[in-house]
């Protein structure tokens, strides 16, 4: 999620004057403004933008029950921001809906009745392969922001990863979470810059930075075009380079390098001196391109849906990418992980750790840093009555043999 992408170019404000929109009396064109952090709220106009107070455990059925409760508490700017994707939506409705085409071939009789979910990665040890992806302006959907969530991820011992875009410090978040962190980066055009992030976030503990290579370009969201939103910056942005003026600072941090290449992923590697996963992988020969250069990690992401639509699903390019890496790094995995048979699914089909992104947001939306540890430990739980049930006795014995062959054709 990144507030860059509100920030739209007269081409976009040339799109957002022919959407069409329903009033009362019929459809209309909804008019070119840009988008306005005075009245960020469409639904209370001129009120400074709040997310939620809530402090609560939630019971959890599924996770999808989530996002209609969250849409009831948060402003509509804000909800949509979260909930939507870009284009026609069809790349995040199908990183769920794929999921349904890979079915699980359980192994009966294997005597398995304790299991062990502990997993690790580039040195972290997590309790679960279920970790926080980053996601930015955590501010939308609550008023603890970052912290909350820090919070809510080191209660269940997993691993959370701190957006670029966050509006808290990445020194902050760190200061609320001592487990396993990792730094993702829009890369800026400014180098000097660059290299004072991913300093500032070896300092402050992070032990792995991962470059977003997919959302280099704003592709339409609709939905914030329709209400002309964008993240305010009361809610704070975090990262702005030390020791310069706020408005400046927000526009170095919103000029991102577009010409990125796996030269700049090689310096960045020597700039901070930690393992580097390329993050926005969705291709097999980018993926083989990333490991010869020297990258420690492959993290298939089509940014849940929001970079580029039309895009294939995550776990539909799995298994090729799986097949290039050939075991030499560690494969992430998220973008439509909704349910604990999703991440097994994953697992099989060759990911060390998922990550789940927009259910974290409406349970921190819905309860604060415990609602993001329920959700967490609601996928925990379900996780671990699935491996049970295809008798999987450690995070590691899940392979494909525990998947239907129509999934691995």
């Amino acid at each position: 999620m990144d507030r860059r992408d509100f920030l739209l170019s007269s081409s976009l404000a040339a799109a957002a004057a022919a959407t069409v929109t329903a009033t009362s009396n019929g459809p209309v064109l909804a008019q070119a403004t840009p988008p306005s952090e005075v009245g960020v709220n469409p639904d209370r106009p001129n009120t400074p933008y709040e997310g939620s107070k809530a402090n609560r455990k939630l019971q959890i059925v599924n996770l999808l029950d989530l996002e209609p409760e969250a849409k009831k508490i948060l402003p509509v700017g804000g909800y949509d921001y979260i909930f939507g994707g870009s284009g026609a939506n069809w790349t995040r409705r199908e990183n769920v809906e794929a999921f349904s085409r890979v079915n699980i071939e359980p192994q009966a009789l294997s005597g398995t009745s304790q299991v062990d979910l502990s997993t690790e990665i580039l040195g972290s040890k997590l309790s679960i392969p279920i970790f926080v992806p980053p996601m930015g302006s955590h501010g939308l959907a609550h008023v603890d922001k970052e912290a909350a969530t820090a919070r809510g991820a080191a209660a269940v011992g997993t691993l959370m990863a701190t957006s670029t875009v966050s509006n808290m410090s990445m020194e902050e978040i760190a200061s609320h979470n001592p487990g396993p962190k990792w730094f993702q980066l829009y890369v800026p055009t400014d180098r000097g810059y660059t290299r004072e992030l991913v300093q500032r976030a070896k300092a402050a503990g992070y032990t792995a930075i991962a470059p977003t290579v997919d959302n280099l370009w704003s592709y339409p969201r609709e939905e914030n075009i329709r209400n002309e939103f964008r993240p305010p910056s009361t809610l704070g942005r975090g990262n702005l380079p030390r020791g310069m003026d706020p408005a400046a600072g927000s526009k170095m941090l919103s000029a991102r390098k577009r010409d990125l290449n796996l030269d700049d992923l090689e310096w960045i590697k020597k700039e901070a001196g930690l393992p580097v996963i390329i993050k926005g992988v969705m291709s097999a020969r980018v993926a083989t391109a990333a490991i010869k250069a020297g990258m420690d990690g492959i993290w298939v992401s089509n940014h849940g849906g929001r970079a580029f639509d039309g895009v294939q699903a995550t776990i539909t390019m799995l298994p090729r990418i799986a097949q290039a890496v050939d075991g030499r790094v560690p494969i992430v995995l998220d973008s439509g992980v909704r349910r604990a048979d999703h991440v097994f699914k994953a697992l099989a089909l060759g990911a060390t750790v998922v990550g789940c992104g927009r259910p974290i947001m409406y349970g921190l939306a819905l309860g604060g840093a415990l609602g993001v540890q329920s959700v967490l430990e609601h996928l925990r739980d379900n996780l671990t009555i699935i491996m049970r049930l295809a008798g999987t006795k450690n995070v590691k014995a899940i392979t494909r043999d525990y998947l239907a062959p129509p999934a691995i054709a």
